[in-house]
Parts: structure tokens; sequence; C-alpha cells
């Protein structure tokens, strides 16, 4: 062992060498990885390992090149490797080695438990090194004032309190630092790093502790004692050995664990591989969604256009002719033609509330494969139900449902076996009113929300060219109701002057020439035969009093005197009294109101009415009793002519397409109390009477 320990102890400088360049290769290496990016919390805190490898292993280095230049083996200026240098860098790196211990057991504690930043960490890791070097400091400064040793035992002293108060406390620091880290790797289910780790951090815990334990012999206690002389005489191996073998198992165990690092970036390199090809399936599905997505718009846009060219053909087609027939039958054609799912158009109306609903026109019933009529007594059935609910229905089956409104709606099912029919209400007015019709093409399972919307629009469209077509034929109608009521006035004018020719020729000039010959041959008897001229001149007087009675009559027919003289009240009375005395008709007059004077032409017209209103009493009505009821109110006269009689239906004579034109008298009241701006309303009901209502600002 004596042999041994001589060997050893002539071979210092190669074990300095080695010594040095375990812990410079291990902090090179540990520098190397500390540039890594990684999410591990060893990489944030390998800065000052790195830099206590470094340094220590310059500081053994230092201790190579003081035995080789003590043998004159180096050509080295003494000032650089001076003992202070020396003690410096050993200082130095065990500082670093604390700072590495702290850091890393605070980056070690959970997340949750931390209460500062990065930066706060890092400065409470330097500030707790620095006490140390301070500590540190005070020792040196302490031991100079009280021992006042040479320089040669104040650097002995110096290298003890290094390894005492650095070296130790931070060897400890940094082996509890790495064991803490090892639990991490191990659940991160990477074992032989915790493994390379926790040998790491013994071999550094003996390094640290056993091995800096034994300094060099100073006088300084426990140094004077505990030396490197007392372990080479024990273990027979100087303390140099024992630290260079512990070096390089903490260089060894460390540079193991680094591998984690490569194995991080393979995680890393296969995790981002695999979000690469995450990500490109996901453009690829992106890709795919866009281009199903502008397929779907496309299809969108064509359904669009299709069907804003048909509501543009539909409405120029509705809008080109004001024919009802005509462009019923152009809608229903272009319906069925433009529209795939639809396969029939039928138009169910009635143009009167009274009326019952029939079947106007039609389309596609003689395509079908076995061609057949029209189902009015379906559609009449259908359109009632939309007519009463004012919603869109649907019959499948014999069944009908309302088909909801509601954006909720996305498809309404149609019967996969049988017809169906979508029923779309029609009309503005309460005269005129029905619904569409519309057949859907067999093997059809479903109408969109966009379907119903575009067939209720087409049902809008068609409503108002109905209702334009309809008024502008009863304009057309009544225009040429004016023609013909015009007519009807010339012809009652030119037969009202015939009648007056005829009875003032057939009574009054009659009368008169009776009268002429009469007074001729009583002047020729005046002389002859008295008695016989005085009996003629009597009978001239009765026939005179006569011809002037029926001429009064006559004037009275034509303008009675009383509406001129009295107004219009007492005419009335007058002629109430005169139908009575003429027809045996029981007739009562009823004044309401204050009787007051009106313009002329409204007293003419009011008692007009009232003089048609008879005679279509004496002609028509067969009634027992009439009241004539006037009415003066602040702007308003009213007249009502109500009779018992048989009564008739008012929507039947009045109809546009009745040509037997009974009701002259009617329309010519109309027309009389329309020129003056009022309204004339007809009530009848078979059986009940019938009842003419004027209404005329005054």
């Amino acid at each position: 062992m004596q042999s041994l320990s001589s060997f050893f102890e002539h071979n210092l400088t190669v074990i300095y060498f080695f010594y040095g360049l375990a812990f410079f290769c291990m902090g090179l290496l540990v520098w190397i990885e500390s540039g890594r990016a990684s999410t591990f919390r060893l990489a944030q805190a390998m800065g000052p390992l790195a830099g206590f490898g470094l340094v220590h292993g310059l500081h053994e280095w230092f201790e190579m090149f003081q035995q080789l230049g003590a043998a004159g083996a180096a050509n080295i200026p003494s000032w650089l490797l001076l003992d202070e240098v020396r003690i410096a860098h050993l200082a130095i790196s065990f500082s670093l080695l604390v700072v590495f211990g702290i850091r890393l057991i605070y980056l070690s504690r959970e997340e949750a438990s931390r209460s500062a930043n990065s930066l706060s960490e890092k400065m409470f890791a330097y500030l707790a090194a620095g006490a140390l070097l301070v500590v540190w400091l005070i020792s040196l400064v302490l031991t100079y004032w009280v021992y006042q040793p040479a320089s040669d035992e104040f650097i002995l002293a110096a290298d003890a309190l290094s390894r005492y108060i650095l070296a130790i406390p931070g060897a400890v620091l940094a082996a509890w630092a790495i064991v803490l880290e090892q639990r991490a790797f191990r659940r991160l289910q990477m074992p032989d790093t915790g493994r390379d780790l926790q040998r790491a951090a013994l071999a550094l815990f003996i390094y640290g502790v056993f091995g800096q334990m034994f300094p060099r012999a100073s006088f300084l206690f426990p140094a004077n004692v505990v030396n490197a002389t007392l372990f080479g005489e024990l273990f027979g191996i100087p303390i140099q050995l024992f630290r260079a073998a512990m070096a390089s198992l903490v260089a060894i165990f460390i540079v193991r664990a680094l591998r984690a690092f490569e194995v991080e970036r393979q995680q890393n390199l296969a995790r981002a591989n695999e979000a690469r090809l995450a990500a490109q399936e996901e453009a690829l599905a992106i890709q795919a969604q866009s281009r199903r997505e502008t397929e779907q718009l496309n299809g969108e846009l064509q359904t669009a256009v299709h069907e804003l060219t048909l509501l543009f053909d539909l409405s120029r087609s509705l809008g080109a002719t004001l024919d009802r027939d005509t462009l019923l039958n152009q809608a229903v054609q272009q319906i069925c033609d433009r529209l795939p799912y639809i396969q029939t158009a039928l138009v169910i109306l009635r143009t009167h509330p009274d009326q019952p609903l029939r079947c106007f026109t039609h389309a596609g019933y003689d395509k079908l494969p076995q061609p057949d009529t029209p189902p009015c007594q379906v559609g009449q059935q259908l359109v009632s139900y939309t007519l009463q609910t004012g919603r869109t229905a649907l019959l499948c089956d014999g069944h009908i449902e309302p088909i909801p409104g509601d954006s909720g709606i996305i498809m309404h099912p149609l019967s996969a076996e049988g017809n169906c029919y979508v029923g779309i209400p029609l009309g503005e007015s309460e005269a005129l009113s029905g619904g569409l019709v519309l057949g859907v093409q067999p093997g059809m399972t479903a109408l969109n929300q966009r379907d119903l919307a575009l067939l209720e629009t087409v049902g809008s469209q068609l409503s108002i060219a109905i209702e334009n077509a309809t008024r502008y034929g009863e304009a057309q109608a009544r225009e040429t109701l004016r023609g013909e009521l015009l007519h009807q006035v010339v012809s009652a004018q030119e037969s009202e002057r015939q009648r007056i020719a005829r009875e003032l020729h057939d009574g009054t000039g009659q009368a008169l020439t009776a009268l002429g010959l009469g007074f001729a041959a009583a002047s020729e008897n005046v002389l002859h035969n008295p008695t016989l001229a005085a009996a003629q001149l009597t009978e001239l007087k009765t026939m005179s009093t006569q011809a002037l009675q029926e001429l009064r009559d006559l004037i009275v027919d034509l303008r009675p005197s009383l509406l001129d003289d009295l107004g219009l009240v007492p005419a009335l009375q007058s002629q109430v009294q005169s139908f009575t005395q003429r027809t045996g008709v029981q007739a009562d007059f009823v004044l309401n109101g204050r009787r007051q004077r009106v313009q002329p032409e409204i007293e003419t017209i009011v008692y007009r009415i009232a003089q048609e209103a008879l005679t279509n009493v004496t002609k028509h009505a067969q009634a027992s009793h009439v009241t004539v009821q006037i009415g003066f109110e602040e702007d308003v006269l009213q007249l009502e002519v109500r009779d018992d009689g048989r009564g008739f239906a008012p929507q039947t004579l009045f109809d546009t397409t009745n040509s037997r034109r009974q009701v002259w008298g009617l329309l010519g009241m109309q027309e009389r109390v329309a020129l003056v701006g009022g309204s004339c309303v007809v009530q009848s009901q078979p059986g009940q009477g019938t009842a003419v209502q004027v209404a005329i600002p005054i």
C-alpha cells in the first residue's frame, strides 16, 4: 500500500489532468445542451451547472500546472499560477454549484405552489450564493485578523474554508435538487434518466461531502486533524484520486442523463411530424369541406338563379295581359314546365263570397302517364281548408295538414305512395278568393322550406295578377255598363219624348181639336139655336177642364212643381200619397231629423231614386207595405225605401256576366248617386223584401 500511495503521489499531475478533464467535459457538454429549447425544468437550471464544471475543471488544471511548474516541466508565467487565482476559481465554481442546487430545487416545486416568476427565482439563487460568498469572505478576514498567519498558511486556510463553507453546502443542495428532479423524469416514463440522475446525485454528494471533508492540512480546525494526509494514511490513496473518481462518476451519470434531451427532441420531432400530418389532414379536410361548400353554394346559386328566372318570367307573363283566363292559363303552364318537382297545377276560384268554388284552369294533366281530368272535388276540399286557415296546406292520401311557415321546419315529409298536393291560398279581396293546387311529382319524399317559400311567392304573384285582372275586368264591365246605361238613358229619353208626344197628340191634341170643332159648331148655332149652343158650350167647358188636368198631370210627371216650390220632403210626401192612391199599396213616409233644403241637383236625384224604387215595387215586388224614410244629419242625407215584397238575389242580377240586363233601374240609381259622391246599396233576399239605402254628402 505504501508503494501504491507513493505511485499516485508521484503521478498527481495525471490525476489532476483527468480530474479536471472530467469536470471540464461535463461542463462543456452541459453548456452545449443548455442551449436547447426544452420543457424539462433541468434545462432551465443547467447554466450554473455548466459553469461549475468548466470553472472547477480549470481549478484542477491550475493545480496540475502548479505541479508541473514546481517540477520545471512547464514554462508558464508565475503570476498566472498564483494560489489566489486558484482559490478564486474554487470559490466561484462551488458558488455556481450552490446556484444550480437552489434554482433546481425551486423549479422542482409544483406550479401551484410557486409565488414568484423566473426572475425572482434567479435572484433568490444568486442572493443565496452571494450570501455564502460573503460568509466565506468574512471567515477569511476573521482568520487573517485573528491568527495573522503567513501567506502559505493563509492560502491553506482559505482552501479549507472554501471547501467547508461553499463546497459541502453546494454539493448537498445540488444532490438534493437532482434527487427531486429525477422523480419528474420517472413520472414522464423515463426511468433510465431518473436512475442516472439519482446515481449522479449520490456521486456528487460523496464528492462534495466526503471528498471535501479532507482538505490540505491547515492550522484551522478540523483541517489540522481531518485532512488529505489523514485520508492517505487511512485509505492508502491520495484524496485527489478519490475526488477524480467521484468527479468521473458525476460526469458520466450527468452526461448519460443528458440523453433525455435527445429523447425529448425525438419525441418533439415525432409530435411535430404528427402535428404536421394532422395539419395536412386538417388542411385536406378543410379543402374538401371548402370544395363541398363551394359546390353547395354553386348549387344554391344555380337554384336561386332558376327560381329568380321563373319568378321573372312569371311576372313578365302575368304583366303582359290583364285577361284573367289568359294569365291563369299561362301561369299554370309555366309552373308545370319550370318546376321539376311539380307535375300538375289547378286553379280553383270563386268570384263572389256567396258563390261556390269552381275550377278555372289547369295544366299538366294531359301529360300524365294515364291522362286524367283534374280532381276538382279534392282540390276544392284542399282550397277550402287553406282559405279557412289562411296557410299553405298539404294533402297526402286524403289527409290534409297545414305547413308551418316558421324557419324551424327544414323538410316536410311527403307520402311515398299515392298523390300529394300542395294548396296555396289565392286572392286578396273578399269577393275573389280561391287557391292554387299543385300536384307533386311521384317519388318526391320531401319538400324543403325553400321550395315552399318559392311556391308561396308564386302564389302571391298570382294573387296580385288575378286581383289586378279582376279589377280591370270589373272596370271594363263597368265602362261597358256605363255605355249601355247611357244608351238606355238616351232610349228612355226618346221613349219619354214619344210618350209625351203621343199623350199630347192622343189626349191634349184631340181635346183641343174637339174644342175647336165644338166652338165652330156653337158659333153657328148661337144665332139659330141658342139653346143648343149653350149646351155645346157647357160640354166644351167640361172638355177643356179635362184637357187642362191631363196637361197638368203630364207636367207633374215631368217635373213636380212641389220639388221646386216647397222642396224635397213635400214632394216625397205627395209622391207617396199618389203611389197609395194609384196602386192601393199601403205606403208610409217617415222623416228623421230637421227638414232642410239642399242643392237642387241632390233633391232631384233623391226624388228620382224614390220614384224609381216605388216604380220597381209596383212592377216586381208584389208588396203589401212600403216605407219611404228620409233623414237629415249634419253632413249626410239618407234615403231608404223598404218593402215587404218577394225580394231577389242581388249578386245574380248585378253579375257582370249576366246578359239579361233586368236591373237598369237599380243601375241607374247607383249611377245617379255616384255622380254626387254618394253610395247606393241594395239589400234583398228572396222572400224577405228589398231595401234601397242611399247616402249622399251635403
